[in-house]
């Protein structure tokens, strides 16, 4: 496989159907917000990997990574058109199970709080805020089709890494700030 193809060097480039776009199109807009999600979640696991002592080190690991493979099949869904649709709502349902077990671990939120805390913590609030703005994007995408569970899935990523954040600090032991 080749990394570079000249063939977008004019501001076009091609969907998995083969469909040429304009690389300002909101497909390419999403799909590369996406990537960013996908990308700040490889450098989160780094991160985890350096930071994090606890045991449940490769449990957290292991779950970012199936979300980064579920990043990557939105990825070629959104180049698809949703013509392909690689994510169920199972899928939507892991992330629920895990948020709630992250909230069940680290207690039930009664306020604000600041993203602070280790460098773990931390970026993981970082990913939760891209994956936000990965998530406005996407909804203008899908403004005029019936919501794919790609969609829903990246909806429920920014709670998924919000409760994961909280779950790392419980796991450091570090407290909560909260916002007065």
């Amino acid at each position: 496989m080749e990394i570079y193809t000249r063939k977008g060097d004019k501001g076009f480039t091609s969907t998995v159907e083969g469909e040429k776009v304009s690389k300002t199109d909101i497909l390419l807009e999403t799909q590369g917000k996406v990537d960013e999600v996908n990308a700040n979640i490889g450098h989160l696991r780094s991160i985890i990997k350096e930071d994090l002592d606890a045991e449940e080190k490769t449990e957290v690991d292991e779950y970012l990574k199936n979300v980064q493979y579920k990043l990557y099949r939105i990825g070629t869904d959104i180049s698809s058109r949703f013509k392909q649709q690689h994510i169920s709502k199972e899928d939507v349902d892991f992330l629920e199970k895990k948020i709630d077990f992250f909230q069940e671990k680290s207690g039930k939120l009664e306020n604000f709080i600041y993203y602070s805390g280790s460098r773990s913590v931390t970026y993981t609030h970082v990913v939760r805020s891209i994956t936000r703005t990965a998530e406005r994007t996407f909804a203008k995408l899908i403004q005029d089709i019936d919501t794919p569970y790609d969609y829903k899935y990246v909806n429920r990523l920014s709670d998924f890494m919000y409760a994961l954040a909280r779950y790392i600090k419980f796991l450091t032991g570090e407290e909560d700030e909260i916002v007065k």
